[in-house]
């Protein structure tokens, strides 16, 4: 299985958007993170869960997102094995991968919670 059929394509926010609003944002989009761009359109990282409680434990929800955003996340080609991004969440300690198009740009996340459906449903069918 290759990580574009489990990505997501989740919202993209702006550095200025408060962190009170990116959260609320994570929540309906049901995702553990958020892409970051400029506004030129480049990506500039990514706003997480990690990200998101270091800003809620410091009190700091009405503060800019870029204040936290995570500028080096870990990155995966849509085309790479399931397996592959397994490794890369260990090796990363990462809740989630950027997934890179065909002209290795960002597009998409894949969560470990994504991996961690796919399996179960694996392993769901395999016992019914």
């Amino acid at each position: 299985m290759k990580v574009s059929e489990l990505a997501r394509e989740v919202p993209w926010i702006l550095p200025g958007l408060p962190v009170r609003e990116a959260a609320r944002l994570m929540d309906e989009s049901n995702s553990l993170a958020l892409l970051v761009k400029t506004v030129d359109d480049e990506f500039l990282g990514v706003f997480g869960y990690t990200e998101l409680l270091d800003a809620a434990s410091r009190g700091e929800l009405d503060e800019a997102v870029e204040e936290y955003v995570n500028t080096e996340p870990p990155l995966v080609l849509h085309d790479a094995d399931i397996k592959d991004a397994v490794l890369l969440f260990k090796k990363h300690e990462s809740l989630y991968l950027v997934v890179l198009n065909d002209k290795e740009e960002p597009y998409a996340l894949l969560s470990v919670m994504d991996v961690m459906k796919m399996a179960a449903s694996i392993i769901e069918n395999i016992f019914s």
